[in-house]
């Protein structure tokens, strides 16, 4: 007699695509057991020679590309009744997401898991952090020799690192523990292996030079070892993305970038060892006329504020591998850097944003004044040698009107990073929340939680937003005082 389904038992007759949420939902709960080729009551309707081969190949590595997870057995079966595959599912000691969005298996229904939910299920299963997870068949000798050695170089002149730690590929990996009974940890691949993206999907950093939210005027995907992006990254961006403005200081010649590349430098680190890699979602760099943004996926404490910010380490052997190479010299400093970074480069103070459900991040620069000044400048004195000086004295009259003030949001879509989508729904709640607050001034944040459907964080984020852009005020005492609309959000 066939066992009828369970939580941890799926029957199905044939195999689809879109059954991976349910092996998701089953590596994020007890594990369990997916049999295609039998149907409802667990009799086996059979398939075909061919099909199952096919599918033996198939499954595997669906399961692998689509939920960065492995620890699944896929074998083919046979019974009186013909040939079925038994799918087994180990229980995950990490989040597994598909499509960037979390599932858990609860009696026999599977459930995405959303908002706060997710938040909490991530920081209760991140006991073990996902980085410290072991990977198989992938060996020391798959390893890239040249990223050793640049790691090498960069921990001696640290100081952090010297002598037998740096004497072998081994002993530096056993020194940043990232093999573990002689297999290498996930956090080792995405440092040191050649094609992490074979590995692990998604580790890339995707940049759009950007006309506007929905014009891209080009675009490049970078993949490569982590090792390697920290130090190559940022010349790709000065080479290809961030342009010099030229003028004079007789007979100094003067280069002007739009941002200073500390303050870059810090958000792309911290990108790299924040990401949360084990959603396959890759970081994501859009670089505007007038403002740089860098979104990657995280988890963020609840009580998150820039002033009162606490960094969360959900890729500790990461972050430690940085650390060792002086790439991070302390923990937790560098939203501090970034903002140091922009006073002392004449900067805006970046933008810092945490996704309505704490599971992304994003910083936003914006461009000098100066250097904006300057690119009027050229435009209006097109054959001109440029003075850097007179541009400094007519900076005010030369920036008055060119908009630099320009709204800029981005976040990530559920179904395509690089669209427009997820930017579009963020402004479109600000707009809906500036014409709520403008029909009720008095309203409430439980009223406008209920009106928007996102979280009491959310409403009380974007309100920050729309009050330190200009957009709204509040007056009278935060009991019994109201909301006053400046302007309205185009």
């Amino acid at each position: 007699m066939e066992e009828f389904e369970l939580q941890n038992i799926e029957y199905k007759a044939i195999w689809k695509k879109e059954f991976l949420d349910e092996v998701c939902g089953m590596a994020n709960a007890s594990g369990g057991k997916m049999y295609i080729g039998k149907d409802d009551d667990g009799n086996t309707v059979g398939l075909g020679v061919n099909e199952t081969r096919r599918l033996l190949e198939s499954i595997p590595n669906s399961i692998v590309q689509a939920l960065n997870y492995s620890n699944v057995s896929v074998d083919a079966k046979r019974d009186y009744n013909g040939l079925y595959i038994e799918i087994v599912v180990h229980k995950s000691d990490t989040p597994v997401f598909y499509q960037g969005s979390m599932y858990k298996r609860i009696g026999t229904a599977n459930f995405k898991v959303e908002g706060n939910q997710q938040q909490k299920a991530l920081i209760k299963l991140r006991n073990k952090t996902w980085d410290s997870s072991v990977v198989d068949n992938v060996s020391i000798d798959d390893l890239d020799e040249e990223s050793f050695e640049i790691f090498r170089e960069e921990a001696v002149s640290s100081g952090k690192l010297s002598g037998k730690a740096l004497e072998s590929r081994a002993k530096i990996l056993e020194e940043l523990e990232l093999i573990k009974d002689g297999k290498l940890t996930v956090a080792a691949v995405l440092l040191f292996h050649r094609k992490p993206s074979k590995v692990v999907s998604g580790a890339s950093i995707l940049i759009g030079k950007m006309r506007s939210d929905a014009d891209v005027v080009s675009s490049d995907e970078i993949k490569g070892l982590l090792m390697m992006l920290s130090r190559s990254i940022l010349d790709i961006l000065k080479v290809k993305y961030l342009y010099a403005l030229i003028s004079y200081d007789m007979p100094t010649r003067i280069e002007t970038y739009p941002y200073p590349f500390n303050a870059l430098r810090e958000a792309v680190f911290n990108s790299l060892m924040h990401n949360d890699w084990s959603s396959g979602q890759s970081i994501l760099i859009k670089v505007y006329d007038h403002s740089f943004s860098i979104l990657n996926r995280a988890i963020i404490d609840e009580n998150w504020t820039v002033e009162h910010h606490k960094s969360r380490h959900i890729n500790p052997l990461i972050s430690n591998a940085f650390n060792k190479v002086g790439l991070v010299e302390k923990f937790g400093t560098g939203i501090t850097k970034m903002i140091d970074a922009c006073k002392d480069g004449v900067n805006p103070a970046p933008l810092f944003e945490a996704g309505a459900d704490g599971m992304d991040f994003c910083v936003t620069f914006k461009a000098s004044k100066i250097y904006r000044a300057l690119e009027k400048y050229r435009e209006l004195n097109k054959d001109a040698v440029v003075d850097y000086r007179k541009v400094l004295a007519q900076m005010d009259k030369l920036t008055e009107d060119d908009g630099a003030d320009v709204r800029i949001n981005v976040r990530l879509s559920d179904e395509n990073q690089s669209s427009s989508a997820g930017t579009d729904s963020v402004h479109s709640r600000k707009k809906h929340l500036i014409e709520l607050l403008k029909a009720n001034p008095e309203a409430t944040v439980e009223k406008l939680q209920s009106e928007l459907s996102v979280t009491d964080r959310t409403i009380y984020r974007d309100i920050e937003w729309l009050r330190e852009n200009g957009y709204l005020e509040r007056l009278g005492s935060k009991k019994s005082g109201s909301w006053h609309v400046i302007k309205e959000l185009y």
